[in-house]
């Protein structure tokens, strides 16, 4: 059972209760506030399982970005490009900058270069 079904079935039996209270026996509205009260706790319980679930998420990705080798890598700017100490080739700065992937461009003539995935073309 999913969290939302579980507070839409407290906020049905809270409004049965408005509805009927004068007319039920105190048992019968004891089990209704009974049943409140374990819809309530299983809601509150899935709540603090999602909690957890997100936080041990929110830590793992953390740790990949920290984990990630090109989020430690600093590049150089050549020509507009980038340029990684190590590597042979000028990268797309855009695609760099908006994804972390390193695309090699190519050259198209003496002042100009293309990446061949975004399409950009850098330093015309």
């Amino acid at each position: 059972m999913d969290i939302v079904s579980t507070i839409n079935n407290s906020i049905s039996i809270v409004s049965r209760l408005r509805d009927i209270s004068k007319n039920l026996s105190e048992a019968e509205f004891k089990n209704l506030l009974a049943d409140l009260s374990n819809e309530l706790a299983d809601a509150k319980l899935q709540i603090a399982d999602l909690k957890t679930q997100l936080a041990n998420q929110t830590e793992e990705l953390r740790a990949l970005k920290a984990a990630s080798p090109e989020s430690k890598q600093k590049p150089t700017i050549k020509w507009g490009c980038y340029l990684f100490e190590g590597e042979e080739g000028l990268y797309c700065s855009a695609c760099y900058d908006s994804k972390g992937k390193k695309s090699l461009t190519n050259r198209l003539n003496t002042k100009s270069r293309s990446c061949p995935v975004c399409k950009a073309v850098i330093g015309s």
